[in-house]
């Protein structure tokens, strides 16, 4: 008993903190094409990205993407899948229905093809991506944005890859 109340003590505690922070962050999810290598464009049927703001201007950048195209196997259509991953930092630029971004991060990159292709491979690097947001509601915006990544591994070793993505950016404060 005396430990499910420090249970519940210590996560009340922690979540005061977390929804201080949340008021000041915001979610992205959307969709887009990844020109992965310049040899394969992948659907990107999702990509979802939390940005807590850090200070004013900048904010931290974790997202994810799924990515699936479809390559013939034996007389079949497989699917091959992508799953990059950003860890960053985005430099934004508020103006008045408008904000830029400037982001620079981090990339792990997975691609496998299930059931059809051992090969697994993994790929890691920098990248660079550029962004605008408009304001189309005070706690929502539509963004559209490109990314460049240079990536490293596999059997090319040095990969370069872009990104295009449009959605929705939901805020938790609501803008004036």
């Amino acid at each position: 008993m005396r430990t499910a109340k420090r249970i519940i003590v210590a996560m009340l505690l922690c979540t005061i903190p977390l929804g201080a922070a949340m008021a000041q962050s915001s979610f992205s999810a959307g969709v887009g094409v990844n020109f992965f290598r310049y040899e394969t464009p992948y659907l990107t049927a999702l990509s979802a990205t939390y940005l807590p703001e850090l200070t004013d201007g900048l904010e931290l950048n974790l997202g994810a993407e799924f990515g699936i195209t479809t390559e013939e196997v034996d007389g079949s259509q497989q699917p091959r899948i992508l799953l990059p991953f950003n860890v960053g930092l985005n430099f934004t630029f508020p103006r008045e229905q408008m904000t830029y971004v400037f982001g620079v991060g981090l990339s792990p990159v997975f691609n496998f093809m299930p059931d059809a292709d051992p090969d697994f491979r993994f790929y890691m690097g920098p990248y660079l991506k550029g962004a605008v947001r408009v304001r189309v509601h005070p706690i929502m915006s539509w963004f559209l944005e490109a990314q460049q990544d240079l990536l490293i591994g596999g059997p090319a070793w040095i990969n370069t890859s872009t990104r295009l993505a449009t959605g929705i950016n939901f805020s938790f404060e609501a803008q004036p």
